[in-house]
């Protein structure tokens, strides 16, 4: 039946409306022929056709209103052509005149080229009459080249089907294929999951049917990646897979291959009894480490307790063939004082406190002595220096200090004589290369090429030699030698010897035992301190720690050159 013209309809509808028979005609009946390309349209990118209802005009829609509960068909047709390009159900909607008005349908998968419009039927109990038309609307096919009817290619598209893996109880398994059509959002795939005891019967009635979502690769084939839920163990499982494309529900056209795919059956294995108690054991090979575990200390259990059995059997075997018993005790001799006070120990921190806020405790006095090698050598020795003010809380004396030199520079060895007599000042002579071949210099090993009383005879010879030939001082315990870690001036062959080095005095290894010294210098004992010696000292130590490097990547020369005698630097 042909839609008649506009504005009879029109008149028929004045006519119904006037004597109430409005609920007896098709409300798309009074469309005008202009309106019907707002009302449908075609949407070439979702391959879809869409009707607007809210276009048809108020009389139409007022219509509808007033029909609410009176049934409409609405479906696409195709021409002569076309009309096998149409599926009975996917592209017919039917429901109440309300719904079509809140939400009008939308027909998708309209990709074969043809000529289609939509019909609107208006149904009641029996059949559905009233038909109307719109106008025919041009589609151009969004079909790929190897799906086109009658194409040799349908039956052979590019397909493939994953190795399916198993990860504990749950399998996982992936297809990619070349889609017939630009993937959709409505595009999804039926799956059904399979189980069977062997791997050639898989199949028959499904144990879980899903409906998944196809995902588009780059290079625009279509992906579908499936995981199943926890299974039951020791059972093969495959799945199949049922597109919902249009070109594989279609009668009228031979489907393509790629409309049902089939997975490779895969074997799930159960867990291990232990996994009941320990989730992770997903496998035997993952609980291979407990398993050894276990036998470890079963064997272990087991051995302990043959070891004690056989034990006690030998010792009662063994006071058995004793009959006298003496009722004696074995004393060593040793006079245990259980009265006896254990000293306390103190923490580092606690120790430091007692100079930090300015307590009574008496800061440590240290002569230091050294020979200024290099000029990067000296600038460590400023920055021992500061680590000994701040962090040892001792004052530092150095020939080689302007303010103190201007004191000291005429007569050396009387200051020293008179600096000495204090008994809490010890002296720390730094062992080096320089210092050294002084050292031999003074006991005539090695020349040093200079006048005796030469002004450059610099101020830690004097020192050393005051040392050396003052009597008492050298071994008085109050005289010890230091060497740098790792660096090449302070190496173990340039030790001092006696008497200020050698087995008399003790050398300490800068800046490893640097807590050692803070001890020697305020008569304590390192084992009676707990905790770390420098805990708020740290950026002291790192500039000594930092200074200490930069020597270290010094291969300043240090050896004889002329006019010099033994190319040492003399202050």
């Amino acid at each position: 039946m042909t839609r008649p013209k506009g504005f009879v309809w029109t008149i028929l509808y004045c006519f119904g409306t006037a004597f109430g028979y409005q609920d007896d005609i098709n409300c798309f009946s009074i469309i005008g022929e202009s309106s019907w390309d707002l009302i449908i349209d075609h949407n070439a990118t979702t391959s879809s056709l869409s009707v607007f209802v809210s276009e048809s005009g108020p009389k139409t829609i007022s219509c509808l209103q007033e029909q609410k509960n009176v049934e409409y068909r609405v479906s696409v047709l195709g021409d002569t052509e076309s009309e096998i390009f149409v599926h009975p159900w996917i592209h017919m909607w039917q429901g109440k005149a309300s719904s079509l008005v809140s939400d009008p349908p939308v027909f998708n998968y309209l990709i074969y080229g043809g000529r289609y419009r939509v019909e609107f039927a208006r149904c009641d109990s029996n059949s559905c009459d009233q038909l109307v038309y719109s106008d025919y609307i041009n589609i151009q096919s969004d079909l790929n080249p190897w799906c086109e009817p009658g194409n040799p290619l349908n039956q052979s598209i590019q397909s493939e089907v994953f190795p399916s893996s198993a990860a504990g109880l749950t399998g996982i398994f992936q297809f990619s294929f070349s889609p017939c059509s630009e993937i959709q959002s409505y595009d999804v795939a039926n799956l059904s999951l399979y189980k069977s005891s062997t791997s050639e019967n898989c199949g028959g009635t499904p144990l879980l049917i899903e409906t998944v979502s196809l995902v588009k690769n780059v290079d625009g084939s279509a992906n579908i990646t499936y995981r199943t839920p926890e299974l039951e163990g020791d059972y093969y499982y495959c799945v199949t897979v049922n597109l919902s494309h249009i070109s594989c529900q279609l009668s009228s056209v031979s489907p393509p291959s790629v409309c049902s795919l089939q997975s490779v059956p895969i074997w799930i294995q159960s867990r291990p009894l232990l996994a009941v108690i320990f989730p992770f054991c997903r496998s035997h090979l993952e609980c291979a480490w407990l398993y050894i575990v276990l036998m470890g200390s079963f064997i272990l259990l087991l051995s302990v307790m043959l070891a004690v059995i056989c034990v006690n059997c030998c010792d009662r075997r063994t006071r058995s063939k004793h009959i006298v018993r003496h009722d004696e005790v074995d004393f060593s001799g040793e006079v245990i004082n259980l009265t006896a006070r254990i000293p306390e120990r103190r923490t580092w921190c606690e120790l430091h406190t007692e100079w930090e806020d300015g307590g009574e405790r008496a800061r440590g006095k240290i002569l230091l002595l050294y020979s200024p090698d290099t000029k990067l050598f000296k600038e460590l020795q400023e920055s021992l220096k500061s680590f000994l003010d701040l962090a040892c809380h001792c004052d530092i004396y150095d020939l080689f200090d302007d303010a103190l030199f201007d004191t000291i520079a005429l007569d050396p060895a009387d200051w020293l004589e008179r600096f000495v007599d204090d008994q809490d000042v010890k002296i720390i002579v730094i062992s080096s290369i320089g210092a050294y071949r002084r050292q031999m210099a003074l006991q005539g090993q090695m020349p040093l090429n200079l006048p005796e009383n030469s002004l450059l005879d610099g101020l830690f010879t004097s020192g050393l030699r005051f040392i050396s030939t003052y009597p008492g001082l050298a071994g008085s315990g109050r005289v010890a030698t230091a060497r740098y870690e790792m660096l090449h001036l302070t190496e173990q062959s340039n030790s001092l010897l006696p008497p200020v080095g050698g087995d008399l005095n003790r050398e300490f290894l800068i800046p490893t035992q640097l807590h050692e010294v803070f001890c020697w210098v305020h008569h304590l004992q390192p084992l009676d301190l707990m905790g770390k010696p420098w805990v708020n000292y740290h950026l002291e130590l790192q500039l000594l720690q930092d200074a200490l490097k930069l020597v270290r990547r010094d291969r300043t020369l240090i050896g004889p050159s002329p006019g010099i005698g033994n190319g040492l630097t003399m202050v």
